[in-house]
Formats: structure tokens, sequence, C-alpha cells
């Protein structure tokens, strides 16, 4: 929860943005997403500026590593690149070229690796 933002104007909600705590292999990480904004609003910077807030406050908050799917030009504006091909991979079919990674913590890549998958707080605490 301390991860979910959202954008309003004076009445309605316009954007929002999510993380949920994964593992890959035995090293803990975000996983990004949806971020969407409505589209009357969209290329007005409200998504990048969730982005990069929410970032900044994962960062306050310990994380190291965030990954994604997603589009190369719009996320690497925030400093995503692409995963080394194989190093992480998730459940079901995804284009390697769009599984994206931004470190939080310098190095926390490198300590991920294999199967991503869904956990719960409990287990984030133990890693």
């Amino acid at each position: 929860p301390e991860l979910a933002f959202v954008a309003m104007d004076a009445r309605h909600l316009v954007g929002s943005v999510r993380y949920w705590p994964i593992m890959i292999g035995a090293a803990p990480a975000l996983l990004l997403g949806p971020l969407a904004v409505t589209p009357p609003r969209r290329s007005q910077g409200i998504g990048v500026a969730l982005l990069e807030r929410s970032l900044e406050r994962a960062q306050e908050l310990g994380h190291g590593l965030v990954i994604l799917v997603g589009d190369l030009p719009y996320y690497s504006r925030a400093g995503f690149a692409i995963v080394p091909h194989g190093q992480i991979t998730l459940p079901g079919p995804v284009d390697p070229a769009r599984l994206l990674y931004r470190e939080l913590i310098p190095g926390a890549l490198s300590g991920a690796r294999g199967l991503a998958r869904g956990v719960g707080a409990r287990e984030l605490l133990r890693a």
C-alpha cells in the first residue's frame, strides 16, 4: 500500500501506479504494474511523475530492484533497461525485449536469477 500512488485533478482520478512484492530466486524485488493514465490526460507527464515519485519512495523504503513488462522507450526515461537475456523469467510468455529492470540499490540485479514469483509480506521480511 505504501507504493500505491494516484494522480487527481480537481475532481477526478487521472492516473495510478502499483507495485507487487516478488521474489526472483532468493532475491526480493518489486513488480511494477499497472501504471495507468486516463486517455484524455496522456502525454501530459502524469505517468512519468507517478513513476518517478513511486520509485523514489521504493528506494526510501529500502527496496533494491524493480522489474516490469513494458516499452523500453517509455520506461528508459526513468532509468529502466532490458534484463540480460535469460537472467529472469516470468510465468507465461513474455517478450524478453519488454522485460525491464531498474536497480534502486547498485548491484541488486546480480542477485536476482530465475523465476519471478509473487510472495506475501512474511516471506519478504525473511529475505
